[in-house]
């Protein structure tokens, strides 16, 4: 395939163009079928351009999806029900998880295990992660309205949400409204809610 000649680009404008090209090139042909070559074609470029930045497929994608991808909201909500509050927490992605499709979020998955397995999950476990904090926001008002009793709940307890949730992706590939509410009433209520 032969490359386009383009006015040489830099920084920020190559950026934009490559990750414009990744999510075209997702759009049209879905995950599996998407290559760097065909990426690179469509930014008239070369591959060389594309992996000096991103190694793999799965990270530009991911990158992309973060750029032109619906925005993922998880923002603790107070509905006077834990429940409700962790569904509502934890549903977030699950938008964005229908745009991508099943496939991708396998072969997102599949890929990234190993050496980029973070760029997923984006520290989703250390103590100032914002999806711990948020998790923390919905416990405590659990614990006011008598639900759960902090006092009582191991930093393992508390961190259990955020485990389950990377469990299923992992394991599955997937998430799904069902599989979340499976989660939520068989495992993090009974733990959460132990001896209120």
């Amino acid at each position: 395939m032969t490359i386009k000649k383009t006015p040489r680009r830099r920084g920020k404008e190559l950026e934009n163009a490559l990750l414009t090209a990744a999510w075209e090139e997702f759009q049209e042909k879905g995950y599996n079928k998407m290559t760097m070559e065909g990426i690179a074609a469509r930014a008239h470029t070369t591959k060389t351009v594309l992996y000096r930045r991103w190694p793999k497929k799965s990270v530009i994608l991911i990158m992309a999806f973060r750029k032109f991808g619906p925005e993922i909201r998880m923002e603790p909500t107070d509905t006077g029900s834990l429940r409700q509050d962790l569904f509502n927490l934890l549903s977030g992605p699950i938008k964005g998880f229908k745009v991508l499709g099943e496939e991708t979020i396998r072969g997102l998955v599949a890929e990234q295990i190993g050496d980029h397995i973070s760029d997923l999950f984006e520290g989703m476990m250390t103590p100032e992660s914002n999806f711990r904090k948020r998790i923390l926001v919905i416990l405590k008002q659990a614990e006011k309205r008598g639900e759960v009793n902090l006092s009582q709940l191991s930093d393992r307890a508390i961190t259990l949400p955020i485990l389950m949730y990377i469990d299923e992706v992992l394991t599955t590939g997937f998430l799904t409204d069902e599989s979340l509410k499976e989660i939520i009433d068989d495992i993090l209520i009974p733990v959460l809610t132990k001896g209120e």
